[in-house]
């Protein structure tokens, strides 16, 4: 008997048990490197797969407020926002969200809103005229729609009110996928 297994057969005990246990060995590990390769494979196809990143930007933002009625509880204009676009259509509602603190509503063209909080902070004196107001901005992602749906940041700004009501501001807002 001159077969594959030849050798098993006719050698010592000992020396067949440790080379069938090595053949085991042998067998096992590479049934594991495959099995390991595969997880790898499998764990690359579900990471890989197209994620949408988040995207961070900052803008500039100028809004004219011309429908201000002074004791109104409520400022419209219009505006423009740096890398968002011109926007026809805004109102602030004052004290919305608590004292000192208004809610501003942007409508842009495609039907997005975008809504931020704005809280007074501060007063700058300027001459004789009615000085400026200090404020800082949120966004408000859950209440904002569309393309702004979910979008976080914050933000600085001043509100001229000699000029009726021009607000300038700025800061950074991050779009959600």
């Amino acid at each position: 008997m001159n077969g594959p297994n030849w050798f098993l057969n006719n050698a010592e005990p000992t020396k067949a048990k440790t080379i069938e246990a090595n053949q085991t060995m042998n067998k096992l590990s590479t049934q594991r490197i495959a099995l390991a390769f595969a997880s790898l494979a499998v764990m690359l196809l579900v990471f890989a797969g197209p994620a949408m990143a988040s995207t961070t930007q900052t803008f500039q933002a100028t809004f004219v407020e011309i429908g201000f009625v002074p004791g109104s509880e409520y400022s419209c204009g219009s505006g423009t926002i740096s890398e968002l676009g011109h926007v026809a259509n805004e109102c602030v509602v004052f004290d919305a969200c608590g004292p000192n603190c208004e809610v501003r509503t942007i409508v842009f063209d495609d039907g997005s809103t975008l809504v931020i909080h704005e809280s007074i902070v501060g007063f700058i004196p300027h001459g004789n005229s009615p000085g400026l107001l200090q404020i800082t901005l949120a966004i408000d992602g859950a209440s904002s729609t569309g393309r702004f749906a979910g979008a976080t940041g914050d933000g600085i700004g001043v509100v001229n009110l000699a000029a009726n009501a021009v607000i300038i501001a700025s800061g950074t807002i991050t779009l959600q996928p």
